[in-house]
């Protein structure tokens, strides 16, 4: 049986993940939410409580999960605290933004490590507006973009660190969703992305790249 932990299960994007992967028996899932609730109820899910922003929340985590080994993580919880028309800098949605989406993402993937067995994998769900080379780029949205931006280079400096570890480490693209923090007018399903990600976590077999539906892209 695989193994693997999902961050922001509650709904959007983690939520549908974790109900497509339950749907194989021969695959647990943890997952996590802020509030440690999750509506989905199968024999192969747990949900626990995490919150990203604080260390305190991630150890209690990390030692519920104790020695269990781990095939994947999903870091799939972020935050996106500032409206859509927003250009200037608020330092203190900043530092909030920057405690979810990646210092707690971080603080909570090198604490596993040492979960993984060989040929584990770890997905960073990440975003085109955390890229350099998107296309459509805008001046809004600042405090999400950088986080995003500065976790796709913790994908690529921790891809190199584990190279001789046999972990599998990528950074994840989405694209425009329909969730709470995408909205109604988004292009793509969340079970679409869902499919996207069960593909990744079956068949990428090179660490270090940046994936949207399938393909590697640019960073």
């Amino acid at each position: 049986m695989k193994k693997g932990i999902i961050t922001g299960c509650s709904r959007g994007i983690g939520f549908a993940t974790v109900d497509l992967l339950t749907d194989n028996d021969n695959i647990k899932v943890i997952g996590t939410s802020t509030s440690g609730n999750c509506s989905i109820v199968k024999s192969n899910f747990d949900c626990f409580q995490l919150n990203l922003s604080e260390s305190n929340s991630i150890n209690e985590f990390v030692n519920v999960i104790g020695n269990t080994k781990i095939d994947f993580l999903l870091n799939n919880a972020g935050v996106l605290l500032e409206n859509s028309d927003e250009s200037v800098i608020n330092l203190e949605h900043l530092r909030q933004t920057f405690n979810v989406n990646l210092f707690g993402t971080i603080e909570l993937t090198e604490k596993l490590i040492p979960n993984f067995n060989k040929n584990g994998q770890i997905v960073n769900v990440t975003s085109d507006w955390g890229s350099f080379s998107e296309k459509n780029f805008d001046e809004f949205q600042p405090h999400y973009k950088m986080s995003k931006s500065a976790l796709n280079m913790y994908t690529k400096l921790l891809a190199k660190r584990l190279e001789n570890k046999n972990i599998i480490v990528s950074s994840f693209d989405p694209g425009w969703t329909q969730t709470d923090m995408g909205g109604n007018d988004a292009t793509r399903k969340p079970m679409a992305v869902a499919n996207d990600i069960k593909n990744l976590l079956q068949s990428v077999s090179e660490s270090g790249n940046f994936w949207h539906q399938g393909k590697i892209r640019e960073w």
